[in-house]
């Protein structure tokens, strides 16, 4: 039996037109597959819907692409509705949000005290070696947060 913790996760992140997921449109999609403790970058999914695919089109994709791993991301609830809005139906993955994780490993440490939690506080508290300027940015980080917090004690 495979071990769960080995398995595939996917971080996904989503760029829209708004923060409102009722009325936002997608504009830029990152997928990025972990393995184990390796972040596949160089088979990542990039799709700009409206302009490189249709909509459509970018909801299969991703769908495909996804499959039924779980979801890793910083402000997961956003883009898993976005994705949703491409796929036309709900994703019945398996969601792990890095800003919580985050957060329960402060909390611990932090006796009373705020923890902030936007992403490029984040990044720099973990130390992490990127840059969230764009979808794939955030992804990436949100798979390296996901593997610092989960898999290294730290």
């Amino acid at each position: 039996m495979p071990n769960p913790d080995s398995r595939e996760r996917v971080a996904i992140h989503c760029e829209a037109t708004s923060y409102d997921p009722a009325v936002a449109q997608p504009l830029a999609v990152a997928a990025i597959r972990i393995r184990g403790n390796r972040i596949l970058t160089g088979s990542a999914l990039r799709l700009h819907p409206g302009s490189d695919c249709g909509l459509g089109e970018a909801g299969d994709l991703l769908r495909a692409f996804i499959g039924d791993r779980p979801l890793v991301g910083y402000f997961l609830d956003f883009s898993a509705a976005m994705a949703e809005r491409l796929n036309g139906r709900p994703l019945a993955n398996e969601r792990v949000e890095v800003s919580a994780l985050y957060y329960a490993r402060k909390i611990r440490t932090a006796s009373k005290q705020a923890v902030d939690l936007r992403l490029d506080s984040l990044i720099r508290d973990l130390d992490l070696p990127v840059r969230a300027d764009d979808a794939f940015g955030t992804a990436l980080a949100a798979a390296m947060a996901w593997l610092r917090l989960t898999q290294d004690g730290r």
